[in-house]
């Protein structure tokens, strides 16, 4: 009997152990496990608040790449009131992308200005936004072959037969262009006649187109656009400002990008003879449509461009400088990629 009741004890104390041991096991799994989806969660949590941060630290400021480089893209408001120290003038700014650069920018104009010791006038505008810096634009100064472009796109928009023949009558004296070298009488087409003026700035090819379409027609087109100088019989080559050869420049532009004759004209200004200024220092970046002058008797020095750039811009620079020599150049290197680097920082929306 005692046995019996002692093996009843042992079973009922082996069974409390063996199901004790069970339940603190499956306790201890249910809290492991559940210890691993706390700390999951946690994980994910503090992924998640990681994300968020990064996020909140990103700004509203973003880059834009442009021919000078990358650059802050921010609009900001220009007041032209409050830019004052400066020798040019400037309208049309409203915004600029970045105005520090545009401040920068100015201040090395300033520095080129005052660093010339000689006579010296520009005029540029942006075809798009009408923004215009100007620096001694009252100031005359010989045109000499500037002038040929506007006279030429007169004789085009007025609908001249460019198959029309042309004798040539006169010679200008001291050429020894193409045009000069043909005998009197020789018969040219207006179309020769124009490439020669154009590429070759060729001045016997220019008199005699001006002697045979005379010059009333383009007088009145000056008229019409507000330019202040004309042509008469004696003087071919006259007198202006560089504002008012702007003014015939923004004619061009548009003409060029309006008709096939204007396309036409515009692309054979892409292809001068001398292309030592604007264009040579602009023309790796974009199309750039120039036309150069220059007289060594009365030290004239000048170029004329049309600009294709993202926003497109005119650029008139006149100087009185002894032409065509590395030195003469350098002026007009340094105000066009200054002038091109401001372009590229107006906002356009």
């Amino acid at each position: 009997m005692r046995c019996r009741l002692l093996c009843l004890f042992l079973v009922i104390l082996m069974s409390t152990v063996l199901f004790g041991c069970n339940k603190n096991n499956k306790n201890k799994s249910e809290k492991t496990s559940s210890d691993t989806s706390v700390s999951s969660e946690t994980e994910a949590q503090s992924n998640t608040g990681s994300k968020k941060s990064v996020t909140s630290k990103k700004t509203t400021t973003t880059t834009t790449t442009t021919t000078t480089g990358t650059r802050e893209y921010n609009p900001t408001d220009v007041n032209l009131n409050n830019l004052s120290g400066y020798s040019f003038t400037m309208q049309g700014f409203e915004k600029v992308t970045s105005i520090q650069d545009f401040y920068d920018y100015l201040d090395e104009l300033q520095n080129v200005i005052a660093n010339s010791d000689f006579n010296m006038s520009f005029s540029y505008e942006n075809m798009e936004t009408g923004s215009a810096i100007s620096y001694n634009d009252t100031r005359r100064f010989a045109t000499c072959s500037t002038i040929k472009t506007p006279f030429v796109a007169s004789l085009l928009k007025s609908g001249i037969d460019l198959s029309e023949k042309v004798t040539k009558t006169v010679n200008w004296s001291g050429d020894n262009g193409l045009a000069a070298q043909a005998k009197t009488g020789t018969e040219f087409t207006a179309r020769k006649l124009i490439k020669y003026t154009i590429q070759r700035s060729d001045n016997t090819a220019y008199y005699n187109l001006v002697k045979h379409f005379g010059y009333k027609q383009f007088n009145s087109d000056l008229y019409s656009i507000g330019a202040n100088f004309s042509l008469g019989d004696s003087w071919i080559f006259t007198y202006c400002t560089s504002a008012d050869m702007l003014k015939c420049y923004k004619e061009i532009y548009k003409y060029g990008e309006q008709t096939d004759r204007g396309r036409w004209l515009t692309g054979l200004l892409t292809n001068t003879d001398v292309n030592r200024q604007i264009g040579k220092t602009l023309g790796s970046k974009y199309k750039v449509s120039q036309k150069y002058g220059s007289d060594y008797s009365e030290r004239q020095y000048h170029d004329c461009a049309i600009v294709y750039a993202d926003s497109p811009f005119v650029l008139c620079i006149f100087t009185n400088q002894y032409p065509e020599t590395d030195q003469s150049d350098k002026v007009f290197k340094e105000i066009s990629n200054i002038i091109d680097r401001i372009n590229n920082v107006i906002y356009i929306n």
